[in-house]
């Protein structure tokens, strides 16, 4: 099943989306410090997540305790190398809920939000179904593969999915 983003508010995501993407290749390419190229990645990432959360179904379905299905952290948060050696250094659950180790399955809420991966601070589910809260959208898919690259020139190499 295609997931596509509603009309009603699709050309101002897909516009969020390039604006995230040709932020990024400008951080890559900037040169200089590498700490200033992560720090602007992510107040990037942060400033698309703002911009596309009111049009998110995550919206809808956030209350005062954290997002009520809690399913998008039903995973291994995709990570790069460094997100990989910071996350590595924080303590995490070790059980088989099948949540990310640093998600606090009592609250319902992102433990590591202050530091949480690149993947984590884009990833909003854009459909208008919870199905998708488990399957990310596809035009958040492709731009994640389309800055991937990128990410990785100042994030390190792609890790794959959060192994403890």
């Amino acid at each position: 099943m295609i997931c596509t983003v509603p009309s009603h508010h699709s050309d101002a995501v897909h516009r969020e989306l390039e604006r995230l993407k040709r932020r990024i290749i400008l951080a890559s390419r900037a040169g200089g410090d590498r700490w200033r190229q992560i720090s602007f990645i992510y107040r990037a990432a942060d400033s698309f997540s703002r911009r596309v959360f009111t049009d998110s179904f995550c919206h809808r379905e956030m209350t005062l305790d954290g997002c009520s299905t809690g399913q998008c952290c039903r995973c291994r948060p995709d990570v790069f190398e460094y997100e990989k050696s910071v996350l590595d250094l924080l303590p995490k659950r070790s059980d088989n809920s099948g949540f990310c180790p640093f998600f606090n399955l009592s609250k319902r809420t992102c433990g590591v939000y202050g530091v949480r991966p690149f993947a984590c601070r884009v990833y909003y589910n854009l459909a208008t179904s919870g199905y998708y809260c488990q399957n990310p959208n596809d035009a958040t898919l492709q731009v994640f593969e389309g800055v991937k690259r990128h990410l990785e020139g100042v994030l390190g190499p792609y890790a794959g999915g959060y192994l403890p």
